[in-house]
């Protein structure tokens, strides 16, 4: 029998507890049956046994993450049979150690869910990045709870959407209520059927075409970038790209789309190109789902930017 497991992970404090108390008042989130709670560790709010008896949830106390292994899971199926497993996962722990508690085949993650105390998460990303980062780069939701108004949503959402390109975020106020999304002001106008990319614009132009493709489909986009050469040889694609920094330099990634050409490029891996590229979107064996594709119109040699790493500021 299938069993979900839903993970809601976040540092201490960081409003995991309620969090998980609001998802599982939602209707229909809960499946009819005995619902198995790990948690593992404990923080200023506590489940009271209403919430508890009233959702049929059986809570288990975890304090170290070697007993994250088969035998509790064998355990929780024997003794419950239960319909969905809820973990409240220690921000401190590495995600590996879930990963690998060789959990039962049929069972499944179903989420893994992130909270996020806006007051510290700059404290934070800047003395634990790893810490802080590690459960974003695998979240299907991150919640950023407890917003100022002058919190900087955007900055947050550009480096952890370069990180996790398929999460959603969301920004909630000291009131519980939610941040409409966000209408973002580019540095370029996405309306024309050419676009010239100033250097410092790639890294908000790449994170843009993933999410809104649809606004570059048949038009030519040029920029600078470096040569990405194919590991095989004979291969006629190479990606053109740029080396943005994230949350921190620690977080230096090359990010960039498969472009496709003709003939022979006499350019080597690393050399720094002038592209213009017609931008397409469809499957991709190399990523081997659909995405951003570019077909070569023009490239030739060109001079490093002025500033070699892209950031989103």
């Amino acid at each position: 029998m299938e069993i979900p497991v839903y993970v809601f992970t976040g540092l201490l404090d960081s409003g995991k507890t309620t969090f998980l108390q609001e998802v599982c008042k939602e209707p229909d989130f809960l499946e009819a049956g005995t619902t198995i709670l790990i948690q593992c560790e404990e923080g200023e709010t506590a489940y009271e046994e209403g919430f508890l008896n009233k959702h049929n949830i059986f809570k288990i106390d975890l304090e170290n993450k070697e007993d994250l292994n088969q035998l509790l899971w064998k355990r929780c199926e024997r003794l419950f049979a239960p319909a969905q497993i809820l973990i409240e996962y220690n921000g401190m722990w590495e995600m590996e150690a879930l990963f690998q508690s060789e959990m039962p085949q049929d069972w499944y993650l179903g989420g893994i869910y992130s909270t996020v105390d806006a007051t510290t998460a700059e404290l934070y990303l800047t003395n634990m990045r790893k810490t802080f980062v590690e459960p974003l780069r695998y979240s299907n939701l991150i919640m950023f709870n407890r917003c100022p108004e002058d919190f900087d949503r955007l900055k947050f959402r550009r480096n952890l959407k370069a990180l996790n390109p398929q999460v959603d975020i969301a920004f909630e106020r000291p009131d519980g209520t939610l941040f409409q999304n966000d209408m973002e002001t580019l540095p370029f106008d996405y309306t024309q059927s050419v676009i010239s990319l100033e250097d410092m614009d790639y890294g908000l132009w790449y994170l843009d075409a993933m999410e809104h493709p649809e606004r570059y489909e048949k038009k030519e986009i040029s920029f600078t970038a470096r040569f990405c050469a194919s590991a095989k040889p004979g291969q006629h694609y190479f990606i053109p790209g740029r080396h943005i920094m994230t949350c921190c330099e620690d977080d230096i990634q090359f990010l960039g789309y498969v472009c496709y050409y003709e003939g022979e490029l006499p350019y080597q891996h690393g050399d720094w190109i002038r592209v213009k590229v017609l931008f397409d979107y469809r499957y991709c064996s190399i990523y081997g789902e659909e995405g951003p594709v570019f077909l070569l119109r023009d490239i030739h040699p060109s001079q490093p930017p002025a500033q070699e790493l892209v950031t989103f500021s």
